[in-house]
């Protein structure tokens, strides 16, 4: 008994304080309940107990906005001077008073509070933050800008507060300002150039509008044209239109820069490549023949002439309706190219994208693949290059109908280079050449592991076709709708497009309500567009949105839609029509980006 009495004396003293930590967290708990539900006088009597126990600053705020919301503002007062005294020097109390005077409708004395806060602040970085700070904290943005160009006046340019006062004016929806503050700051120091960039990424990302692109724009051009010798100016110009995809002004910016800094065309080229992968093909010729016209001697003539071929024959390949004899010219000028600079290193490039021309454009897959062999066969290319080419080769023999072959190179190569990009797509093409052949659930399992690749290209087409199996697979792991689409699939690879069809059809036909019909629209509507059947693809693309509205292809559906009509029909309106409702309606798609782009560019919001 004695010892049962000796633990409870030792333990209940311990017990004591966690059972009023937890009484104070309860009542924390209901206080905040009864300002929820607007009982301000409850709130008031149980933040005044706790705030006696406890007096942490959310404690006080929460106390302090019941005693304003009941007016009862003596009381207000007196809880801020008491917090004053407590914590002298203290801005947030400093700010809560004139704020509690705010609320009163005492502006006078609101007024002369704040103004001395601001008159006598010590000019020290740190005092001028914590001010503006505790302005901020009571939305008094006005006063936070004012106390920050208070600040800038007494630190001169040693701290001048640019990126703070930038962020207020962001606040204040004066775009303009804001962007000169940030330009501002790289006059006075170019080194803050990565730290301006980054800040002017998120502000550009969330600007659905382009108010502060557009500002930015303005501000740049204004001061480059009042000081052109400042290299900065155009050098955020250049960065500003990359991150827009507005490589016109991007290539006027990199010719600009490049005869300030005397680069013999490095920052042309790096723009001309740019523009290529972006489909400007036209801004990226300018670049590269700009380069070429530079002379023989120019250290980046070669990767320039190269360029222009590979623009040129991406420019062939990538439109609408195919040119076959602008191909075969770009053929004999490949030849040409190649027959002068030899087969080395710099011609790889040249000789892959000839070898890509003649099997699928040209129907000449044994040349195409002699070509190949003849990369891979050289002594001084890399393993990487020689590797890439067996996977074209791989294509090209799929292409005519050599399955075992084409996926032995595929596993060749996927074994050899592991967790290698390259491996990885090498790998989803043998995945995919298994869907093509009926082996479901073995191409399912290796897409499955691809989903996770570093190539966020090769993760998405891996996941898409991923999901499409998955979709459409019987539990028995068959599926005739599924069987007749990766047929039709493989037709459309090898260019069949006829076959392709026919297939199509008759999986309407005999499966007019399955699922997949969602992929044999697109499947279609894409061989019509290949063939220059443009109106036929207009409506399959539109049927799939209007059947589809919430699946995987709605998003695809419209963005080519909207191409098609600013590209193919000329109907600028319709276009920006189908790119706004692509961007209001699937914010999330891979699409949104360049959709956004390209609506600026018809409203004439990216006209140089």
């Amino acid at each position: 008994m004695k010892l049962l009495l000796i633990s409870l004396i030792i333990v209940l003293p311990l017990l004591a304080p966690a059972q009023r930590q937890d009484d104070s967290s309860a009542n924390e708990r209901l206080a905040n309940q009864y300002m929820r539900e607007g009982d301000y006088e409850k709130a008031a009597a149980l933040f005044e107990e706790l705030f006696n126990e406890n007096p942490s600053p959310v404690i006080y705020n929460n106390y302090l906005n019941s005693l304003l919301e009941l007016e009862k503002f003596r009381d207000a007062v007196k809880l801020v001077e008491q917090q004053i005294e407590i914590n002298p020097g203290n801005a947030r109390y400093q700010v809560d008073l004139g704020y509690v005077y705010d609320k009163s409708s005492d502006n006078r004395k609101m007024r002369r509070q704040f103004d001395n806060l601001i008159k006598n602040m010590y000019p020290h970085p740190p005092s001028v933050n914590d001010l503006a700070n505790a302005f901020i904290f009571r939305s008094y943005f006005a006063r936070a800008l004012e106390t920050y160009m208070k600040g800038r006046e007494l630190l001169g340019a040693s701290y001048p507060f640019n990126i703070q006062i930038a962020s207020l004016y962001s606040r204040k929806g004066e775009f303009d300002k804001m962007m000169g503050e940030y330009v501002d700051l790289l006059v006075i120091d170019d080194s803050y150039i990565e730290n301006v960039q980054g800040l002017l990424q998120d502000e550009i990302n969330n600007d659905p509008e382009f108010k502060k692109s557009n500002a930015l724009r303005r501000i740049l051009l204004e001061r480059s044209q009042r000081n052109p010798s400042k290299t900065i100016f155009a050098e955020m110009l250049l960065w500003l239109s990359i991150q827009q995809k507005d490589f016109r002004l991007a290539l006027r910016q990199a010719r600009i820069l490049d005869r300030r800094l005397d680069q013999d065309g490095q920052l042309i080229l790096e723009v001309a490549r740019l523009s290529a992968l972006n489909k400007q093909f036209d801004t990226s010729l300018q670049g590269f023949e700009y380069i070429v016209n530079m002379g023989n001697i120019n250290p980046y003539y070669l990767d320039a002439r190269v360029g222009l071929l590979d623009v040129k024959y991406m420019q062939a390949t990538s439109d609408y309706n195919i040119n076959y004899d602008l191909l075969r010219e770009v053929e004999r000028e490949y030849e040409r190219t190649i027959e002068e600079i030899g087969i080395r290193t710099h011609s790889v490039t040249l000789i892959r994208n000839l070898a890509n021309l003649k099997a699928f454009y040209l129907n000449n897959t044994r040349e195409a693949a002699e070509l190949l062999q003849t990369i891979i066969d050289l002594q001084n290319i890399s393993n990487r290059v020689k590797a890439e080419c067996r996977v074209e080769l791989a294509d090209i023999l799929l292409l005519k109908g050599q399955m075992w072959d084409a996926h032995l190179l595929y596993a060749q190569v996927d074994k050899t280079f592991r967790d290698d990009p390259i491996a990885h797509e090498a790998r989803f093409k043998n995945a995919r050449l298994s869907f093509y052949m009926g082996e479901f659930a073995w191409a399912k399992a290796q897409l499955d592991v691809i989903k996770s690749a570093t190539s966020k290209l090769i993760a998405n087409d891996a996941l898409s076709l991923s999901l499409l199996i998955q979709d459409n697979l019987d539990e028995d792991g068959t599926s005739i709708p599924l069987e007749m689409f990766a047929r039709a699939e493989m037709h459309t690879f090898m260019n069949n497009f006829d076959k392709a069809l026919n297939v199509l059809d008759s999986l309407t036909e005999i499966f007019p309500n399955n699922k997949i019909q969602e992929n044999v629209l697109m499947t279609k509507a894409q061989i019509n567009i290949r063939t220059g059947k443009y109106d036929e693809a207009n409506d399959l693309l539109s049927k799939i949105t209007e059947l589809y509205p919430t699946g995987l292809l709605a998003s695809e559906a419209l963005f080519k839609r909207a191409n098609l009509h600013e590209d193919i029909f000329k109907d600028k309106n319709e276009a920006m029509r189908l790119y706004q409702a692509l961007i209001t309606d699937y914010p999330g798609s891979v699409f949104t980006v360049t959709a956004r782009n390209r609506f600026r560019y018809l409203r004439g919001d990216l006209v140089n």
